[in-house]
């Protein structure tokens, strides 16, 4: 082998994860809060609907604790027993709390179907759209402050929780909207309607928001499963093929994988048998071109570019 380098990077900076952290704590207690409020003013109104938003809440709010520790850990970078740092935890507390909304969206979608089939409920109106007008308003506007602050960070915790919020916002305005429409049907021939309402703004809401957490797990399961991702590996075959055409090399072998916001690349350059000339600065400056041509090594990326004449076997490679 003629030299073997690695460009490992330090994790993100010191006020970057101080700004991450601090809109993860402070997203928890306004979660924390509306879980309350949404609980209790549900249970005194009757409504189901804002009791299922409750508690969503209050499993935002757990979530949000947990990535706040989270981003403490990768802010930490690696140790002698977690060597490429902690970006690994980002997919896996991606698809923990997606799994849990998927249950909690399932078991909301089966109590609505069991009131629907029982005949319904006749709720508090007044109680329950105050409720929902507050939540609704307060998840706009944390929704809005973490979209602000978040940029430049790319940080996965802080885009699930802000998704968490725009789904609060949805649910909650949602909520809002169908308990205006059903006490505007009090005192009206449709009046036999309104007990109705909740059961299927429930159904109608958690139906809807399937997808989201079915889609968030598909990526989080590709990411620890280190599914390479074809936009990166397309491009850094495309690197290291003109990098081969460029120096007169023979080929090239490449491995990559995203997990969270990391990228894992390792490139290896197939060499002439017979020394070819290439001193150690001039492999070097070839290791320094492929970080140029992939736009600048971002703190979470770890990047190894190896020369050898020594073809790795791969499995893509024919018999």
């Amino acid at each position: 082998m003629w030299g073997d380098g690695h460009l490992p990077h330090v994790s993100m900076d010191a006020d970057s994860h101080k700004t991450e952290q601090k809109i993860l704590l402070r997203s928890a207690c306004l979660t924390a809060a509306l879980a309350l409020l949404g609980v209790l003013l549900g249970l005194v109104s009757r409504a189901q609907s804002l009791v299922f938003d409750g508690m969503f809440d209050a499993i935002d709010t757990g979530m949000s604790l947990v990535a706040w520790h989270a981003s403490r850990l990768i802010g930490r970078g690696a140790d002698c027993r977690f060597q490429f740092g902690y970006w690994h935890l980002e997919p896996i507390l991606t698809l923990v709390s997606s799994t849990v909304r998927l249950f909690v969206c399932a078991y909301g979608l089966l109590g609505g179907v069991s009131s629907l089939m029982n005949g319904g409920r006749v709720i508090h109106y007044d109680i329950a759209i105050t409720s929902a007008a507050i939540s609704s308003c307060l998840s706009v506007v944390a929704f809005i402050y973490i979209q602000r602050n978040k940029r430049g960070l790319d940080s996965s915790l802080l885009d699930s929780d802000a998704r968490g919020w725009q789904f609060g916002a949805l649910m909650s305005g949602g909520l809002c909207a169908s308990f205006l429409l059903a006490q505007a049907l009090e005192g009206t021939s449709a009046a036999w309607m309104m007990p109705y309402i909740d059961p299927v703004v429930l159904i109608l809401l958690t139906g809807g928001m399937l997808p989201y957490p079915i889609s968030a797990i598909y990526r989080a399961g590709r990411s620890i499963l280190q599914v390479a991702p074809r936009d990166l590996d397309q491009q850094v075959r495309a690197i290291a093929g003109d990098l081969v055409t460029r120096h007169g090399l023979i080929d090239h072998q490449c491995y990559v994988a995203r997990i969270g916001r990391a990228r894992f690349i390792e490139i290896g350059f197939i060499t002439p048998t017979k020394h070819s000339g290439f001193t150690i600065a001039e492999l070097d400056e070839i290791r320094s071109q492929v970080a140029t041509e992939l736009g600048g090594l971002r703190t979470a990326d770890w990047l190894t570019v190896y020369f050898t004449a020594v073809r790795r076997r791969s499995l893509a490679d024919p018999d």
